[in-house]
């Protein structure tokens, strides 16, 4: 097989290659002589049916059958001799060829390969980690919330006004079109104005009710609704407000710390502390890594395969399809063109999976198997009954499982960076930080 170089541009590389029909009727022959060692045709013993009837009965099948394999082998073997690797698929084309006939068969593919990745200076990289402190403000705001979940509902002056945070116990009954629908009345219903369990705009059309009024609702179900009978359709809701109730919040004492599994009121402060103190932790690592990512785009330049990034951006663009809120007919949908900011996004998330994935692997930086097995033990807990099924499915799609271990696979080549970066620690208040990571984050 004889492999010639049409192009060799930055990352683009293609090439043509033929197959000569001679190898090609060689291969048929052998196959079809292994084939026959166990194959038995009326008239014949087991192993001597003619090759010629053979290749009359099965030729044309195993031709083609050989011929993918003889390009698959032919493929492999040039990407270990160059050693390029392709960054998507390459793509395979015949040229010329009679699959009829006896002629050579000429052969394109095409494919990028993967860029070389510049090394990092660390030193040029300058970051802080934050060390949020949590006062003695953000444990009493918990402490509060944690006082109004365990506290009750009392009633509330007879001509008290309902307000966000009370408690109505209302009737209503629903109507689409003047005829009412399944799951649309309801009596003695306790709805907490501002809890959002309701269809967006209702809980807020009940504000300012008073004990014994009635009130006329009138919403939009979401167009995404789960019943698509009513889905994207208004519908007016009669309610008869039958008692307006504030909340009690519960007393912050020992009694509420034991409601909360702990012992008594200062360990469940120690307990606030502690979740709180993981939790600023936590958003400084996500604020400290958005901040590496924007200074690697722009310390880190090299070409990228536009295969992949036209892949990235098909799935973002995909991605912002799926979560408009219009309902679509799909025989009249409009192709939807790529946006600037879509493009842009598309290049720095290729930009920096590539440097992540080569800093990754030069620096031998894996994900062991105990680290998989502990993710997976908490995913399999969303299938509850099929663990096995989901096991398998992983298993058998070596591209699920990559998808589980890639997210793994970042977080520890970002430690690996973090620890030669070595960044600054700064104490901060969490307003300060707060204003910090709103304005880093958007």
């Amino acid at each position: 097989m004889d492999f010639k170089e049409i192009k060799s541009k930055k990352l683009e590389r293609e090439y043509e290659y033929t197959l000569t029909n001679t190898d090609v009727a060689q291969a048929v022959d052998s196959k079809l002589e292994i084939a026959r060692e166990n194959f038995q045709m009326k008239g014949f013993r087991k192993g001597h049916t003619p090759l010629k009837l053979m290749k009359k009965m099965f030729g044309k099948s195993t031709k083609g059958d050989v011929i993918q394999g003889l390009v698959d082998e032919s493929l492999r073997n040039h990407l270990q001799k160059t050693g390029h690797k392709p960054a998507m698929q390459p793509s395979v084309d015949l040229k010329s060829g009679d699959f009829e006939g006896e002629t050579d068969f000429i052969f394109s593919f095409k494919y990028e390969i993967l860029p070389k990745v510049p090394l990092c200076d660390y030193k040029n990289i300058d970051l802080y980690r934050y060390n949020v402190k949590v006062d003695k403000s953000a444990v009493k705001k918990a402490l509060t919330e944690l006082s109004n979940s365990a506290g009750s509902f009392h009633p509330k002056a007879k001509n008290a006004k309902a307000k966000i945070g009370d408690q109505v116990i209302i009737d209503f009954s629903g109507s689409i079109d003047g005829v009412g629908f399944d799951g649309g009345t309801a009596q003695d219903y306790p709805l907490v104005l501002g809890s959002s369990s309701f269809i967006p705009g209702f809980e807020e059309q009940l504000v300012g009710t008073k004990s014994g009024g009635t009130q006329r609702v009138i919403v939009q179900f979401p167009k995404d609704y789960g019943n698509k009978e009513l889905a994207a359709k208004e519908a007016i809701f009669l309610c008869k407000v039958k008692s307006v109730n504030g909340l009690k919040p519960a007393k912050i004492d020992d009694d509420l710390a034991k409601k909360f599994s702990a012992k008594n009121l200062s360990e469940l402060e120690a307990n606030i502390r502690s979740r709180l103190t993981d939790e600023y932790s936590s958003f400084s690592r996500t604020m400290m890594k958005k901040e590496l990512m924007d200074l690697l785009e722009t310390l880190i330049k090299f070409d990228l395969p536009q295969s992949l990034v036209a892949s990235e951006v098909s799935q973002i663009v995909e991605t912002a399809k799926n979560e408009a809120e219009e309902v679509r007919n799909p025989s009249k949908e409009k192709e939807v063109k790529a946006t600037a900011a879509q493009k842009k996004l598309a290049n720095r998330r290729v930009t920096l999976g590539l440097f992540f994935a080569e800093e990754g692997s030069r620096n031998g930086v894996q994900v062991s198997q105990a680290e998989y097995d502990e993710v997976i033990s908490q995913e399999v807990k969303q299938y509850p009954g099929n663990e096995k099924d989901f096991i398998k499915f992983l298993n058998d799609n070596p591209s699920a499982k990559d998808q589980i271990v890639a997210p793994i696979f970042e977080d520890k080549v970002f430690d690996f960076m973090i620890e030669r970066i070595e960044p600054n620690v700064k104490d901060i208040s969490f307003d300060e930080f707060k204003k910090k990571f709103d304005k880093i984050m958007t």
